[in-house]
C-alpha cells in the first residue's frame, strides 16, 4: 500500500466516524482550500518513513499524522459540535486492536467495512491547551485541539 492510499483510506475511516452525530463535521485532508467557520477536522501528512528498526519491521512503513479539531467557534452550538468531534475521537482511538479499514462492496452490492490486515493505528496527544480564546473578541473562541497519530502500513 501506498502512503497516499493510506492518507486517503484514513480520511474516509475518520468521516465514517464523525458523520452519525447530530453534527457532521468535514474532515479534510490538507493541503486543503477549506475555509469556513466552526470546527473542522483537518488531517495532515508530517512524515513518511521506512522501518528500519528490526528485520520484522522491514517491508512496513510508518505515517506520522497531525490529527487537528480546529476552527473558530463562535456559538454554544459550534463549542458542542467541537466537544463531541473531541469525545468521539477520544472514544475511537481508546479502541482495541485498532487498524486501518477500507469500504468493500459485497456480492449483492451491499457495502461493508473491512480491516486491513498488517496494520496499525497508534495516537499521542498534545498536552497543550485546545482552547484559545481570540484576541480580537469577547465572542468567539479557536480550537486548535491537536493529535499526533503513527499509522503503520505493509509496503507494496
Amino acid at each position: 500500500m501506498t502512503s497516499f492510499k493510506a492518507l486517503r483510506l484514513f480520511q474516509e475511516q475518520l468521516s465514517r466516524l464523525t458523520g452519525g452525530s447530530r453534527f457532521k463535521m468535514k474532515v479534510v485532508l490538507t493541503p486543503s482550500s477549506v475555509n469556513e467557520a466552526g470546527a473542522v477536522v483537518k488531517v495532515s501528512l508530517l512524515k513518511s518513513v521506512k522501518d528500519t528498526r528490526t528485520k520484522a519491521a522491514k517491508g512496513t512503513r510508518t505515517l506520522k499524522i497531525r490529527l487537528a479539531v480546529s476552527g473558530r467557534i463562535e456559538s454554544l452550538t459550534g463549542l458542542e459540535q467541537a466537544l463531541e468531534a473531541i469525545e468521539r475521537l477520544d472514544t475511537y482511538f481508546e479502541s482495541e486492536d485498532l487498524r486501518l479499514e477500507e469500504t468493500v462492496e459485497g456480492e449483492n452490492s451491499m457495502q461493508s467495512v473491512r480491516k486491513i490486515p498488517n496494520t496499525r493505528i497508534r495516537q499521542v496527544t498534545s498536552p497543550d491547551d485546545s482552547f484559545i480564546d481570540s484576541p480580537d473578541s469577547v465572542a468567539v473562541q479557536d480550537i486548535d485541539d491537536v493529535r499526533f497519530i503513527y499509522l503503520t502500513i505493509q509496503e507494496d
